[in-house]
């Protein structure tokens, strides 16, 4: 069937002008001509549809079942949803939420005792807005060995006497607790994905990258497409873990192999994830030089460089695109080194391989990322002087957070940027993403001028970033999105964001989302 698509303004990325409809055959963009039927849209502007290079759907499903404390600005505040949460819930025996903003605690050191005069009859875990560290009442901390067991990564915040106190960072430690969580049933897991799903379809998103997939979550995926419950297309990319590598890649071929079977379009698995550091916050990320509060501090490199290179040329011989997460320069050009040493083994891959975050990056480093044809996904909504990054400045200080979130270096460089929201990390609405890259300012416009406004991006390259970049990243192929026999999959605005003022693009609003020609938001 030949589809007509008229009412808004259609922007055309090959003329980078507008037409005044826009024909779809069979899920693809055609040639104009006749049609079979005719969609008026919305009065706006059709632009490609938005992509997510790196997102946690089932965690932010997960995370909105719980008690949402994402926009507490006090611990007290905190307390009170918490609070209200029980009461709504009185029979439910683990209390999960997010996500807390670490910065509305000096030093981000939260204590149980905060969280046990909210709640105290049963565990109560709230994950940090970085997602690598959690905050736990006693009784959650009652379900830690004694004594603590010795960590390779990570670490549990303790007083004087070694009794834990409620923080606990990095997935090893953070496992001490989320490991005694009761184990949900498949129906909850689906309903958590479903609802992110649909989240993510109303803000204009129509593929997505999970970031994080471990045992038993792949099995969500294949009962929602098998149900019928997801609007969105999916790339799985599952998590190696840097102790028992040979395992996780072994664990990756098997699940990848179930999604091959299901044989869906709407998901695959191409995809290996590694880290090779932690967060600045927690002064986890790998750093060329020491951190200022403490001068043997240089991070956690999860990996050492051999095991590193072993494990990404293993992943690699076995098929799986490398996505690396890497926050700190040193942690940045160990995931350089690591793909360049699978690559002049294996030549250049069909699908680029990707390094995740890249907050932080030596001057030597920015060209590495073309000339290896490394696909840098960056968060842009983190490129703002607000309060969670001005809480690294103690430990970075402020000529190295200066030098963070280098988008006009790389762009300049050669190299691919691809967005990613890190969701639930940050918010996943590509719109305040863009606004971000564009003015490096908070939401209340602040600094005046945009914060280190030479890294900013054009409003072009942000929507590239947040459509064909993503594209790239996921399937290797350069295509001009919207073109002759490309998926016809768009987003109607309500306002061009060519034109608008750079001020209100925040404001724009997502009025509709096609994929394949269908109507999905």
């Amino acid at each position: 069937m030949r589809i007509k698509f008229t009412g808004a303004s259609f922007y055309n990325p090959t003329s980078q002008a507008f037409d005044q409809e826009l024909y779809a055959k069979n899920g693809q963009v055609s040639s104009p001509g006749s049609s079979d039927k005719e969609i008026e849209l919305p009065k706006g502007y059709v632009f490609p549809a938005f992509r997510d290079g790196h997102a946690h759907p089932v965690f932010a499903g997960r995370e909105a079942a719980g008690p949402v404390v994402t926009k507490a600005t006090s611990v007290s505040e905190i307390q009170q949803v918490l609070r209200s949460y029980r009461s709504a819930n009185p029979g439910q025996a683990w209390i999960e939420g997010g996500a807390y903003d670490r910065s509305i605690v000096e030093g981000g050191v939260f204590l149980a005792s905060w969280l046990d005069e909210a709640v105290s009859d049963v565990p109560v875990v709230l994950h940090a807005s970085d997602h690598h560290t959690i905050w736990v009442n006693s009784k959650a901390l009652q379900l830690i060995p004694s004594p603590l067991p010795q960590l390779i990564s990570g670490s549990v915040d303790v007083d004087t006497s070694g009794a834990p106190t409620g923080v606990l960072r990095e997935p090893q430690a953070m496992a001490l607790v989320l490991d005694k969580a009761p184990a949900r049933t498949i129906e909850q897991e689906v309903a958590a994905l479903a609802w992110a799903d649909k989240v993510l379809a109303k803000q204009g998103i129509v593929q997505a990258q999970d970031a994080w997939i471990t045992s038993g979550m792949t099995e969500i995926y294949l009962a929602a497409v098998s149900e019928h419950a997801l609007l969105l297309d999916y790339n799985l990319a599952f998590k190696i873990e840097p102790h028992e590598w040979l395992k996780s890649i072994e664990f990756a071929k098997t699940d990848r192999a179930k999604v091959i079977a299901l044989g869906s379009s709407k998901l695959s698995a191409k995809t290996c994830k590694f880290f090779a550091d932690g967060v600045f916050g927690s002064g986890t990320a790998s750093v060329l030089e020491p951190y200022l509060d403490d001068a043997h501090n240089h991070g956690e490199p999860l990996w050492g460089k051999s095991e590193l290179e072993a494990a990404c040329l293993t992943a690699a011989e076995a098929g799986f695109q490398l996505h690396i997460h890497a926050i700190g320069d040193a942690g940045v050009r160990q995931a350089l080194d690591a793909i360049e040493y699978v690559q002049q083994r294996l030549g250049m891959p069909e699908l680029p391989n990707v390094i995740a975050h890249a907050e932080l990056i030596n001057d030597s480093d920015i060209s590495r990322f073309a000339s290896l044809n490394v696909v840098a996904n960056m968060q842009p909504l983190w490129a703002q002087a607000d309060g969670m990054l001005m809480s690294c400045v103690p430990r970075l200080g402020m000529g190295r957070i200066d030098q963070m979130y280098r988008m006009r270096d790389l762009i300049d460089s050669g190299a691919t940027i691809a967005f990613g929201s890190d969701w639930p990390v940050s918010s996943s609405n590509p719109i305040l993403g863009i606004a971000t890259a564009v003015t490096r300012q908070t939401a209340d416009s602040k600094p005046e001028g945009g914060w280190v406004i030479e890294q900013a991006v054009t409003a072009a390259e942000a929507f590239s970033s947040y459509s064909s970049a993503v594209s790239f990243q996921l399937t290797g192929r350069h295509e001009t999105p919207l073109g002759i026999d490309q998926p016809c999959d768009f987003v109607v605005l309500s306002h061009n964001p060519l034109e608008v003022s750079s001020g209100l693009l925040r404001d724009i609003q997502v009025l509709a989302t096609y994929k394949a020609g269908q109507q999905i938001a």
